[in-house]
Formats: structure tokens, sequence, C-alpha cells
């Protein structure tokens, strides 16, 4: 089964985006930094916030896809 990064995304009124990506088998620093950043970014583009406005939830890895609320695959 593929393992994937998670992490929930948001910004006040704004739903929340829960962002997922098939990591590697034991994900580094600098992969889980870069989905992160990603996730942000995507996030307050989608939304029309700004980077600093968004709240980033809990990370976590080996995880299955998310389901339930808004799921986005970057």
């Amino acid at each position: 089964m593929a393992k994937y990064m998670t992490q929930p995304m948001s910004a006040g009124v704004h739903p929340k985006i829960t962002y997922y990506r098939k990591q590697s088998a034991h994900p580094p620093h600098d992969e889980s930094e870069k989905f992160t950043a990603d996730a942000t970014s995507d996030y307050a583009t989608t939304n029309g916030v700004n980077k600093d406005q968004v709240e980033q939830g809990t990370y976590r890895s080996n995880q299955g896809v998310p389901v339930g609320g808004i799921v986005q695959e970057i």
C-alpha cells in the first residue's frame, strides 16, 4: 500500500483542505518541508489569502489517502 504525507490547511472563514502527496519510504526533512510549502502556497492561491494567513495543521507521514471533507493531492 502506498504511503502518503498529509496535512490540513485553513485560514479564517475559508474551508479546511487536507493535502496529500505520495512519499518516499522514509521522507527526509527536505521532502516534508517542500510538501508543507507547496500545500501552503496552493491553499493561499486557491483561497486568495496571503501565505502568512494560512494555518498549517498537523503534518503526518505514512498515512493512507485522506477521506472526508475537502482533500487535494499535490
